[in-house]
């Protein structure tokens, strides 16, 4: 299976730990969320690194005091 993924500014916490949500689809269209805690890039180029590194950085970062909804009652 392939997906094709973006990155959103919308967070969650899972098991404690913030994750971005990314939006997609798989090779059949179908859509799909992704709860992503950790990118790492493979690669020791230290120019993808650097590129890569300042690419993640400028995504939106979850706001201080981000409410985990898994303790929001109706």
């Amino acid at each position: 299976m392939k997906l094709t993924i973006e990155p959103t500014d919308e967070f969650v916490k899972i098991e404690g730990a913030s994750c971005r949500i990314w939006t997609g689809e798989d090779e059949a269209g179908t859509p799909v969320h992704v709860y992503v805690r950790t990118v790492s890039p493979q690669t020791h180029d230290k120019d993808r690194l650097e590129a890569f590194d300042a690419a993640l950085k400028a995504l939106p970062q979850m706001e201080p005091g981000a409410i985990d909804y898994r303790f929001v009652v109706d």
